[in-house]
């Protein structure tokens, strides 16, 4: 069923004199469609437990290949055809193997030349989509420093397009909480690091969890990354805000946003610390979600626009299985931004009540995973103008 609907847009923009900001406020509508379209997997069942969490997209969008943790099989899914293409069996272990020395699989991503990278501590291996291993990039030792121990750890990698050897990593420090671009040049097997210290006010939001007054690790914000026309764009869950690393010009620079709807920043900042037998720590986070959560950028090449999502959650008395309060549902925040991120219009879609964990952009429209009776499925919003 397609429903149109009309969502009136506000979007504040700050701008500032030599005594104060002001908000101006402008309006504007869009149309917004939604249809719900089903994948055809013939007589397969797709693993959808995940959420497509372990997915990637072509470069061209055309297919998305999902990766099956219990079975160790990838499905390939046409997105023009909306049907499974094939299913390819990989190997846990040998010469081939994708496990990592826990035994699981961590992390996996599809590269811009259409290989696989699976990675975690000390793994970072390239196969093909038949499942043969093309190249142990051996990071941890190129740099021994950091990939060599497990203080730090890797929550993204960005082949830059048309020079599968330069890898983009986006590093985390465990302890000091920091972040941290490099650069790989695999064919001379060095590296460049840029510290990101303007992510280093996230910690303002972050809570020390204790154990019987040990330190026990931390909650807080967290930074994404994605990788646009030569740019890393660098987004947190925090702040109104985006870093972007020009990997041509070698330069880092800011655009932040103060807005009507969607304001600077979070307004909720916890305690510094808190004893996790103590119980405090699902009130903080009931909390936390409650407030806004600024999501990732993700990048529309056909209108040559950014979309960004933000939510604030609902939370009824019923806890789950883990001792966590349940979520009745969220308010839906939609910005669209310019290719030189100027922000263009904002709304809540009313239409949305729940972020799915996947979701991108495929011919102009924003594509949302839905599990349909343990079908795959995808919401398509549709934008336009009124």
């Amino acid at each position: 069923m397609r429903l149109l609907i009309s969502a009136a847009l506000f979007l504040a923009v700050s701008s500032c004199n030599s005594k104060e900001e002001k908000k101006q406020t402008v309006s504007d509508r869009i149309r917004v469609s939604l249809d719900t379209v089903l994948v055809d997997s013939g007589d397969e069942f797709l693993y959808l437990q995940d959420q497509l969490y372990y997915s990637g997209l072509s470069n061209d969008k055309s297919y998305l290949v999902n990766f099956n943790r219990q079975d160790f099989t990838t499905e390939k899914i046409d997105l023009d055809e909306l049907r499974l293409l094939e299913k390819v069996q990989f190997e846990k272990e040998g010469p081939n193997g994708v496990l990592n020395l826990a035994n699981y699989v961590s992390h996996f991503s599809l590269l811009s030349d259409g290989n696989i990278l699976f990675w975690d501590y000390f793994m970072y291996k390239v196969f093909d989509q038949n499942g043969h291993l093309v190249r142990d990039l051996a990071l941890d030792k190129i740099a021994p420093e950091f990939l060599g121990t497990d203080e730090y750890y890797a929550g993204a990698f960005f082949q830059v397009e048309n020079n599968s050897d330069r890898l983009i990593a986006f590093i985390f420090h465990w302890e000091s909480g920091s972040s941290l671009v490099f650069d790989f040049d695999l064919k001379d097997q060095t590296f460049k690091k840029l510290e990101l210290t303007e992510l280093e006010k996230l910690n303002d939001f972050n809570v020390n969890l204790l154990y019987e007054g040990t330190p026990a690790g931390s909650y807080g914000p967290s930074a994404k990354t994605i990788s646009v026309n030569g740019q890393i764009v660098i987004s947190n869950t925090a702040f109104n805000e985006v870093l972007i690393f020009d990997l041509d010009k070698d330069s880092l620079y800011t655009k932040s946003w103060n807005t009507h709807l969607l304001a600077d920043k979070k307004s909720y900042v916890p305690p510094k610390e808190v004893e996790r037998t103590s119980g405090q720590l699902k009130e903080i986070i009931k909390r936390n979600e409650e407030d806004l959560n600024y999501k990732s950028f993700f990048w529309d090449e056909k209108n040559e626009r950014f979309f960004r999502f933000s939510e604030r959650m609902h939370f009824g008395e019923e806890l789950n299985g883990y001792g966590d309060y349940v979520s009745t549902g969220s308010d839906i925040f939609l910005s669209v931004f310019n290719k030189d991120f100027n922000l263009i219009a904002e709304a809540e879609i009313s239409e949305l009540d729940k972020l799915p964990v996947t979701y991108f952009t495929k011919d102009g429209d924003i594509w949302m995973f839905e599990n349909i009776d343990d079908e795959m499925a995808f919401v398509i919003v549709t934008i336009e103008d009124a």
